[in-house]
């Protein structure tokens, strides 16, 4: 990550520390292990909920994805400009992850092959997350899966939204040298 990157990280943090979430960017490690999560790689189509600087999206591209089959989701207009820019030919959008499936309908996309969150999703009101759940298992395709990332022991998906939308959480990876250590896990549809 480039030094304008990190600053660019750390002035959207101190503005707005709840929505950032995290006082440093995701690690190479974790970023890796979550484009393997996703099974990112050419003709795959990936959304990306929350990338911020870009950290996982790079990894997404290092996966193979191409641009055309890369949607993110963000909140912050800097956060936005700035991989409009890093990523020419990718779908950037300044909106909100819960309203999800309007977005990537309105993107011309009918389905995706993954939905990777960069999102403090566990920190969030369970009708929050919700919305963001629900919302990303309503555009993937029957075979999706929904990858997140948590700096805690558990699944980050509330147990009862993981029993009401019949949704199967598996820990992916656990990367001890992330700062902190943090844990990939994936979610499919339960048949």
């Amino acid at each position: 990550m480039s030094l304008a990157e990190r600053k660019l990280f750390v002035e959207r943090w101190i503005r707005s520390p709840l929505k950032v979430a995290s006082v440093t960017p995701s690690g190479t490690e974790l970023c890796r292990a979550m484009a393997r999560a996703a099974a990112s790689g050419p003709g795959r189509r990936v959304v990306e909920l929350g990338p911020g600087t870009g950290p996982v999206t790079a990894a997404l591209r290092e996966h193979g994805t191409a641009a055309r089959d890369l949607l993110m989701i963000e909140l912050d207009a800097a956060f936005a400009d700035h991989l409009s820019t890093l990523h020419p030919g990718a779908g950037v959008v300044r909106g909100d992850a819960t309203r999800i499936q309007k977005i990537v309908h309105e993107h011309g996309w009918e389905t995706c092959d993954s939905v990777v969150s960069g999102l403090p999703l566990i920190a969030m009101p369970l009708s929050v997350q919700a919305r963001v759940v629900r919302g990303a298992f309503s555009v993937l395709a029957p075979d999706g899966v929904f990858v997140q990332f948590t700096y805690g022991p558990f699944a980050p998906v509330n147990p009862e939204l993981i029993r009401r939308l019949r949704l199967k959480p598996r820990r992916h990876a656990w990367i001890a040298r992330n700062l902190p250590p943090a844990s990939v896990w994936t979610f499919h549809r339960l048949p």
